[in-house]
């Protein structure tokens, strides 16, 4: 009897851990991070996914993304440099850029980001837009 209570034990504590280490770390660490960025007032957060794919590298498909949509009334290139200005770090990623974040910014021309590789993300919130002028992908990858 006190093995059987020792091992639920066991096993609650390995489930929480694992639970916070799938929460804080991984895409859904790195979607957090880029969840939390608060941007300016001008500057209105639209969806949020990630999905792990190809870096176009060795085809293994590891590379963790995050896909933020935004609108704004500034340029891309206005945005851009908003967002470099921040100085945005990610604690727990990019240990090799110093913890800045590596992000790409496209326009938006439909509810479906698709990255230069082989790599795409369709944003239902998106569906019902018919002028995706301001509107902008952020594709934040690690």
């Amino acid at each position: 009897m006190k093995n059987k209570k020792v091992l639920i034990i066991a096993i609650i504590v390995i489930t929480i851990i694992c639970f916070f280490l799938c929460s804080n770390t991984g895409l859904k660490g790195l979607e957090s991070q880029v969840d939390n960025i608060v941007l300016p007032e001008y500057i209105e957060k639209i969806a949020l996914k990630s999905k792990i794919g190809d870096s176009g590298g060795n085809g293994d498909y590891s590379t963790l993304r995050v896909v933020l949509v935004v609108k704004t009334e500034k340029s891309l290139n206005e945005l851009e440099q908003e967002l470099k200005n921040m100085n945005l770090k990610f604690p727990n990623y990019y240990k090799k850029n110093n913890n800045v974040p590596i992000f790409y910014i496209t326009n938006c021309e439909s509810n479906v980001f698709k990255s230069s590789r082989d790599f795409s993300i369709t944003f239902n919130e998106l569906k019902d837009i018919e002028d995706y002028n301001n509107y902008y992908f952020i594709e934040f990858v690690e």
